[in-house]
């Protein structure tokens, strides 16, 4: 295969090994170990299934006592039924592997990845994989969001909850950072003494943008909003006016910019409501999983 451009752009710490099978990096102290345990090159090892959920099963790891998360990339919508977990594309994980670390060095809680892997699928394309710390004591925004709507949040943990969510978002924008799959099952939480720690998943596809303006960050936060809706839709979240103002006071303190703000989300809204129900009911009944199902 020929040399990938983005393993020049790989963290100091990170090692390679290559051959005709693909491609694996591994954090340098945990790459003698990973081999040993069977993440390499050879696509034959079985890793437990772990009790995380994401669009997709994970698996799990276990070295020295540490749990780390093997998440394996598949196609969403249509794709799935034609190339199921084929990609064209080497590079993604090891794109997902810097960003991670980017992020991770601009003061963002994102779960560090210890390794990523392309490897060769008969008949073409790539088998994706990555690895990350497993945060341990924290559960996805889609599982908190579902455990309030059983009264088992409390009012302010909730509040607290919105306005944490808000001032990450805000901190990513602000850097230029657009989470290219900006949904409740991306956003951990983990409680802590004065307000929730928030931690951003799955960084695939995610870009740094040198100018990011005011449009493409609405649209950023609709996308968030667009799925919360769904949960709601389905039972399986709540979100009042004034759950949505705490958020938008987080991310915009500004009172003028924070109405502007909710007003250009509800408007939205509106407007793909009908349209994402009917993706939501198609998804459903002839796609398998849903976003966020759980």
């Amino acid at each position: 295969m020929h040399p990938l451009s983005i393993l020049g752009e790989l963290p100091s710490g990170y090692v390679v090994h290559e051959d005709a099978r693909g491609v694996v990096v591994r954090r340098a102290d945990l790459a003698e170990a990973f081999e040993a345990n069977g993440f390499g090159l050879d696509a034959r090892k079985a890793f437990a299934v772990s009790d995380l959920h994401g669009r997709r099963t994970l698996h799990e790891l276990v070295v020295a006592g540490s749990r780390y998360v093997i998440r394996r990339y598949h196609h969403g919508g249509l794709l799935r039924w034609l190339t199921g977990a084929r990609f064209r594309d080497p590079e993604r994980p090891f794109r997902e592997l810097t960003l991670a670390a980017r992020l991770a060095s601009l003061g963002v809680r994102t779960p560090p990845v210890v390794a990523a892997r392309a490897l060769s699928a008969a008949g073409g394309g790539w088998f994706l994989d990555v690895v990350s710390e497993r945060i341990e004591g924290a559960h996805d925004l889609g599982r908190v969001l579902l455990a309030d709507t059983r009264g088992e949040v409390s009012l302010s943990r909730r509040r607290n909850l919105c306005r944490a969510a808000g001032r990450l978002i805000a901190r990513l924008h602000a850097l230029g950072f657009v989470h290219a799959d900006l949904t409740p099952r991306n956003l951990l939480v983990r409680d802590a003494p004065d307000e929730p720690e928030l931690w951003v998943l799955d960084l695939d596809r995610s870009t740094f943008i040198t100018a990011l303006d005011l449009d493409r960050a609405t649209d950023n936060l609709r996308r968030l909003h667009r799925h919360v809706s769904r949960l709601i839709l389905e039972g399986r979240a709540r979100l009042s006016a004034t759950d949505l103002a705490r958020f938008a006071g987080a991310y915009a303190p500004e009172r003028a910019e924070r109405h502007a703000l909710v007003r250009a989300i509800q408007a939205g809204h509106r407007r793909s409501r009908g349209l994402h129900r009917t993706g939501w009911f198609l998804e459903r009944h002839f796609g398998g999983r849903g976003a966020d199902a759980h």
